[in-house]
């Protein structure tokens, strides 16, 4: 399970790292990541500010050109306008309990919350993953065309969020995800 969870954080740290490309703001956004090891006494913390980001990216256009894009197709069995049409259905329900599975020592959670699609697993305290997605966020990556997802539109979506984004917590190493207006971790 150590590498899905430096695998769930290195895949959110790279979706969230375009995020300065799209919306100025009045303070500096600042991406954080945090993965800690502590039986291998591994750390790694990232601090970036999103202008910083920006700044790349405008340098580099073909970046975004050759990424801003995630294409689905036939080989994932769903087509994303069937993702999109399924969205469609679930934004128009409002708040609820999507899907709840409950066994021995596994529980997970998805729910629609105000404006938050939330995804919780708790594996007998062992494990737990807490992942609040804004549905607006949602709403900007369904909003592309054809089989592929707007991520310029996400990551401008993104921009405007702060707070934890991804905790993921095992025995043995942690998870955190997150932006706010600081310079430094909490």
């Amino acid at each position: 399970m150590k590498k899905s969870v430096l695998l769930v954080g290195g895949l959110a740290a790279m979706a969230l790292l375009p995020a300065s490309a799209a919306v100025a703001q009045t303070s500096t956004p600042w991406l954080h990541v945090r993965i800690e090891e502590p039986k291998k006494e591994s750390r790694v913390r990232v601090n970036l500010p999103l202008s910083v980001v920006e700044a790349v990216l405008k340098a580099s256009p073909e970046i975004i050109e050759r990424h801003g894009k995630i294409h689905l197709g036939h080989d994932h069995g769903l087509k994303l306008a069937d993702i999109r049409k399924i969205w469609k259905e679930l934004s128009a329900t409002g708040d609820a309990d999507l899907v709840s599975v409950e066994e021995k020592d596994e529980h997970v959670k998805v729910a629609r919350k105000g404006d938050l699609v939330q995804v919780f697993v708790d594996k007998g305290g062992k494990e737990e993953v807490r992942v609040e997605v804004p549905v607006s966020l949602v709403d900007a990556l369904l909003s592309g065309e054809g089989e592929s997802a707007n991520i310029q539109a996400a990551v401008a979506e993104l921009q405007k969020r702060r707070g934890d984004i991804v905790s993921v917590r095992e025995e043995d190493s942690t998870v955190r995800v997150w932006i706010d207006d600081q310079n430094a971790q909490k």
